[in-house]
């Protein structure tokens, strides 16, 4: 064994455990604090954009009314400071929803979102995407141009804009189908734009799956140009499809042997090591309970081979109680993996089991890199 294994797996066992801090909790006045996004400034400092939800009779569900809202750490998030608003909800629309961050290559940033116009269980969609960029570090952005406007069969996610060293920017999306309710359908696709984001075109096919379809995906860009989708399933795992042509068109989904209860998975690649990651739930398929299973721990999964297989599981918080989701992750350049994720007491235990949705808090685990090897796989020099 060589000397930096070695150096590595002591490191290993030494790593602490993850910090976990509240970024907004949950009140009367906002029961919900979801969808978070993130990026780390020039100076240092972390931008973090999220969907602050207010007051209404549906509580912390999703077609509650929101603004998108950000705040600033300058201790590796830790703390939090300085809210300020980003995007209000227009006076007649019901919220605005998903953002996500991305620094380009050109050392501005894009910012992404979604307005709702309108969002109501067993009502028709109306949905409208759109991009801005900041050129001086999210002090200000520029005026919002389209991606698609008020359209009925189509959303994003969050957290989900990635650039491919090609210089190609990849959102994924949803072609939705139906009403919005427990059992409307989607398929896995993604717009993509040549020009910094002006421009988009929307790929040629979409992935489809069983039951409620293949929702939420979520792409990162492999060692040999290739695109990977990971996508929320009804299926009992986190599934996966490829794309050869930079998002055109996708293949078959499939299982990437993982796991999980229908819950919004993440991916990100791990710089430092250059193993990709998968954010989930590693727990147990369950028909018959919400969402098919639940959603607790919080855990995530490595992949050295670029996704063929998965090893490494580590699991972040465990509790039964509570359901832990909606994952957003990045990693600084000093070697912090952060997460941040919404939890939330379960409402009812009990099959069928229920989630809660009347206080949803929005939570960071700050994790070294070390403690993802802490198992016994060593990092490479």
């Amino acid at each position: 064994m060589s000397e930096a294994c070695k150096n590595a797996m002591f490191a290993a066992t030494m790593a602490k455990d993850p910090e976990i801090v509240f970024v907004a909790r949950a009140s009367a006045a906002h029961p919900r604090h979801a969808a978070a996004s993130m990026i780390e400034l020039k100076d240092g400092s972390l931008f973090l954009a999220w969907m602050k939800v207010n007051r209404s009779s549906l509580e912390a569900n999703d077609e509650a009314p929101s603004d998108i809202v950000a705040m600033i750490s300058q201790d590796g998030g830790r703390s939090w400071s300085d809210e300020r608003m980003l995007i209000p909800r227009g006076e007649s629309d019901t919220a605005a929803y998903k953002p996500s961050l991305l620094r380009l290559q050109s050392g501005d940033i894009l910012f992404r979102y979604e307005m709702y116009h309108h969002l109501m269980t067993n009502e028709e969609l109306n949905v409208s995407s759109f991009v801005c960029w900041s050129k001086d570090e999210c002090h200000s952005f520029s005026d919002p141009a389209p991606i698609f406007q008020r359209r009925n069969d189509r959303m994003g996610s969050f957290h989900d804009v990635i650039q491919m060293a090609s210089g190609r920017i990849v959102l994924p999306n949803e072609y939705y189908q139906g009403e919005f309710c427990n059992d409307d359908h989607g398929m896995g696709g993604c717009y993509y734009s040549d020009d910094n984001g002006r421009t988009w075109q929307e790929c040629r096919n979409y992935v489809d799956l069983p039951l409620r379809g293949a929702e939420e995906p979520k792409i990162a860009e492999l060692r040999d140009g290739r695109l990977m989708m990971i996508i929320r399933t009804q299926l009992g795992s986190v599934f996966k499809s490829i794309s050869e042509d930079g998002g055109a068109s996708w293949s078959r989904g499939q299982t990437t042997g993982l796991m999980a209860p229908e819950s919004c998975p993440a991916v990100i690649r791990v710089s430092q090591t250059g193993d990709l990651m998968v954010l989930f739930n590693h727990s147990p398929y369950d028909p018959v309970f919400d969402h098919f299973g639940m959603r607790t721990p919080l855990s995530l999964a490595l992949s050295s081979d670029e996704g063929e297989s998965w090893h490494t599981i580590r699991d972040i918080e465990t509790d039964p109680a509570w359901e832990f989701t909606n994952p957003a992750a990045i990693v600084t350049r000093d070697g912090m993996l952060l997460v941040a994720y919404e939890a939330s007491k379960y409402a009812s235990l009990e099959h069928p089991g229920k989630c809660g949705r009347t206080q949803m808090h929005l939570k960071l685990a700050r994790i070294e890199l070390d403690w993802l090897y802490a198992s016994g796989r060593t990092m490479r020099s």
